[in-house]
């Protein structure tokens, strides 16, 4: 058996107190077989309710060392998470929202396929839509929840290096499709990636998604003009060296 590889995760979180600690819980109930769970980072980011609080509780009580709580002031998820990354320490780096779930299987099963597929430096999982016990049936009925298992192509999906977002570069700052972009420029690099044929990550589906929110919306043409602009800077320095 392939030795027990290191893993760091980055969980951004702005007003989760409802849902942060199942997150969290989630990745400290991983069967840790091929990827020991050595440390969580919790970045919040603003947020004005009680999930500072529920957090330092958690750590008091169970969390222990492995899970350390940051503030990062400046708005927006991709923020968070550059925060959190630039603390890891493990060689292996994951991501999970302060609204979702993972299987416990999630990160064994990962590593399994890093050793299956090593021309793959961007491993990803299935994903499943559930709806939030809190949200009410005619609330339900205007949310839409994808019925079937999809490629979760997404930042709670995702495990890779560090030294591979290292060289790809930090999400940029966008209100919303910022990991679209990132995933972009990893493609331009030539990374590969490979996806777990099983569902491993739950998405909760609640009244206050900020993916469904207008700032997040108006965040996606940003996202491709940064890739576009960023291919741009790409072709420009590649011909100044020629």
């Amino acid at each position: 058996m392939p030795p027990c590889s290191s893993v760091s995760v980055v969980i951004p979180v702005y007003n989760g107190e409802r849902y942060i600690v199942a997150a969290i819980d989630s990745v400290l109930g991983q069967t840790c077989t091929l990827a020991e769970v050595a440390q969580i980072v919790v970045v919040d980011n603003n947020s004005t309710d009680g999930t500072l609080d529920v957090v330092r509780d958690l750590i008091s009580t169970r969390g222990g060392d492995r899970v350390l709580v940051i503030s990062e002031p400046r708005p927006n998820a991709a923020n968070a998470r550059n925060a959190g990354v630039r603390l890891v320490t493990s060689e292996w780096l994951a991501f999970l929202d302060a609204d979702d779930l993972w299987l416990p299987e999630k990160l064994d099963l990962q590593m399994q396929a890093v050793h299956q597929h090593p021309e793959a430096s961007l491993i990803f999982t299935l994903g499943e839509d559930f709806y939030s016990d809190d949200l009410d049936a005619e609330a339900r009925a205007q949310v839409p929840c994808r019925p079937e298992p999809y490629p979760m192509l997404g930042q709670p999906a995702l495990l890779l290096k560090r030294e591979t977002f290292q060289r790809v570069g930090d999400l940029p700052d966008l209100p919303g499709g910022e990991f679209l972009a990132w995933y972009g420029w990893a493609r331009e690099l030539g990374l590969q990636e490979f996806v777990v044929p099983e569902v491993l990550v739950r998405r909760r589906i609640h009244a206050t998604n900020t993916t469904r929110g207008g700032a997040s919306t108006a965040g996606y043409p940003l996202a491709a003009k940064w890739l576009l602009d960023r291919r741009r800077r790409a072709k420009a320095e590649l011909a100044a060296t020629q």
